[in-house]
């Protein structure tokens, strides 16, 4: 880890802990994360870093002692069965957060831009890409007005649903290393779309986040893409059986 990723990771972990203590008590968190209550004091209040390694397990034990308890219990499940997170994307405080685990979890590789789809995409995207002091590149699903050259791609959602992708030429440079971002991924189509826009634009993909995804959707990914960069999602939401009224 670069000396610039180090301070900023222990400064990350400092704002993490004084988000958390809005809604824990020292007592719970000194349970969650194993140090006692005056310890988390002075690092909440800002006397004291804590070091670079137990910045890490702070952010360690954020995403998977509470993290994924605080999304869950955001997500709502509708009538038909599908998934709402839109609890979790309209979330400032909590967007932050989960900037800061993924810049922990991809800080070691090379990012020079942040890809996302439009609408829901971008709060985290935006949030992701002021981590890692980048830029954001955002694929629309119709074409910007004043914008002459497009990287286009086609996007099979279902045999009745069709999409075409734009992203301006100019958004997204040759030999640039990209991380995609999105809210929910679902079958994958839409990642798979952006995956092949970067291909056409010749960028590198170096990783794909989700806050959320359905059953094995990352891993088929994967598979399907041949990709060998991480592809992460913090939790995973199990299909369910949509209902319907006749």
């Amino acid at each position: 880890m670069s000396r610039v990723a180090d301070v900023k990771t222990r400064i990350s972990s400092v704002e993490l802990l004084a988000t958390l203590k809005k809604s824990y008590s020292y007592k719970e968190l000194s349970a969650a994360l194993g140090l006692s209550a005056p310890i988390l004091s002075r690092y909440v209040r800002g006397h004291v870093l804590p070091s670079a390694a137990r910045s890490e397990k702070f952010i360690a034990t954020f995403r998977e002692k509470l993290l994924r308890k605080m999304i869950m219990d955001s997500v709502k499940v509708s009538q038909d069965g599908s998934y709402d997170i839109s609890a979790v994307v309209s979330n400032v405080g909590l967007l932050r957060q989960i900037a800061k685990v993924v810049y922990s979890e991809f800080n070691l590789v090379s990012v020079d831009r942040v890809v996302t789809m439009e609408v829901d995409g971008v709060p985290l995207a935006a949030e992701v890409a002021g981590e890692f002091n980048v830029n954001l590149a955002v694929v629309r699903a119709e074409r910007d007005l004043g914008v002459e050259e497009f990287v286009e791609q086609k996007a099979v959602y279902s045999p009745s649903t069709v999409k075409y992708l734009y992203l301006p030429k100019t958004a997204i440079k040759k030999g640039e290393h990209l991380l995609i971002v999105d809210d929910m991924v679902r079958s994958g189509t839409t990642i798979e779309a952006l995956t092949r826009i970067a291909e056409k634009a010749k960028a590198k993909i170096v990783g794909v986040f989700a806050i959320a995804s359905v059953d094995q959707s990352m891993p088929r990914l994967k598979s399907r893409l041949g990709l060998t960069c991480p592809i992460e999602s913090l939790v995973t939401l199990e299909q369910k059986q949509r209902r319907y009224n006749y």
